[in-house]
């Protein structure tokens, strides 16, 4: 298209048509990628978040059975 204005050819409006067609069409393409693209980045948001929750559960879920190991260690020695 760009060849056709600059070289100072008048464009009819068959050839202006079938311009948006094909830019629609590339824009439609476009606009589905960057709809897959945001999909998956949602999810791997998602896993990486659900990851670091379960480390920190994880953690935790192991900080309370260290205290209790430690209690019960402290409760037979007084005794």
């Amino acid at each position: 298209m760009q060849i056709l204005l600059q070289g100072g050819e008048k464009v009819t409006p068959k050839q202006w048509k079938a311009e948006i067609q094909s830019l629609q069409s590339g824009y439609d393409s476009i606009g589905k990628e960057q709809t897959k693209t945001v999909t998956e980045l949602a999810y791997a948001e998602v896993i990486t978040y659900n990851k670091k929750n379960l480390e920190r559960e994880l953690q935790t879920e192991s900080r309370q059975h260290n205290r209790q190991q430690g209690r019960t260690k402290r409760r037979e020695e007084e005794i």
